[in-house]
């Protein structure tokens, strides 16, 4: 639940690592919520996101994600 120095807290606003760059172009992005924090499953999942246009949660790892403030 770490991303760089800052540890990823419940109502966060975060989007995928990969699509940083076309947020500063000003294109869309995938934006999400985050709701919990905590260990889910095997795969490093750490964080549940309601990700923008989606009814439910979906469990992700914290270090492919980017904290949208953070993007500059």
């Amino acid at each position: 639940m770490r991303v760089g120095n800052y540890i990823m807290k419940v109502g966060d606003l975060v989007t995928y690592s990969f699509q940083r760059s076309r947020w500063v172009n000003g294109e869309s992005v995938d934006v999400g919520l985050v709701i919990e924090t905590g260990e889910f499953g095997y795969a490093n999942y750490d964080v549940k996101v309601l990700w923008q246009g989606y009814e439910k949660p979906s469990t992700e790892t914290s270090q492919f994600l980017t904290l949208v403030e953070k993007i500059k």
